[in-house]
């Protein structure tokens, strides 16, 4: 759910993107719950070389599922190596399933040391019902990203 809100942000605001790739296989169930505890303990992991320099770029919009009531191990990792590289202006998006987006949010905050400029939170039940755009445009809009 997180790239496809991620994808529809992107090709609303005409964005770069860049996916943060964790190399640990979490496709399976056994991987699923191992990957919720190692964001549950935040731990990092080992992720996929970017491409794209944050510190080029006026704001940087960091997207996150929340894992176990916080963020995920790639997205922890990311912002660890690269908090020095990350613009002043940040744009911190969660997907959850449940209601820890604030906590995912704080964490981001947190390890930044950035106080983002906007933040937006959607549930999976959000994005997969039909017209979820069209919301996530309005949120865009009074964030006056958009």
């Amino acid at each position: 759910m997180t790239k496809k809100l991620a994808l529809s942000i992107t090709d609303m605001l005409g964005a770069d993107s860049e996916e943060i790739i964790d190399t640990k296989k979490r496709a399976w169930v056994v991987w699923y719950i191992m990957a919720g505890r190692d964001a549950a303990l935040k731990r990092q992991t080992t992720i996929q070389n970017i491409t794209k320099n944050p510190s080029e770029y006026d704001i940087v919009c960091i997207w996150t599922p929340v894992w176990d009531f916080t963020i995920s191990a790639a997205i922890r990792t990311y912002i660890t190596m690269y908090e020095k590289q990350l613009p002043a202006s940040l744009i911190f998006f969660c997907t959850q399933a449940s209601s820890w987006a604030e906590t995912a949010i704080q964490e981001m905050a947190n390890i930044t040391g950035k106080k983002p400029s906007t933040t937006i939170v959607f549930s999976s039940k959000e994005i997969s019902r039909d017209g979820y755009q069209e919301e996530l445009k309005n949120q865009l809009i009074q964030a006056w990203i958009l």
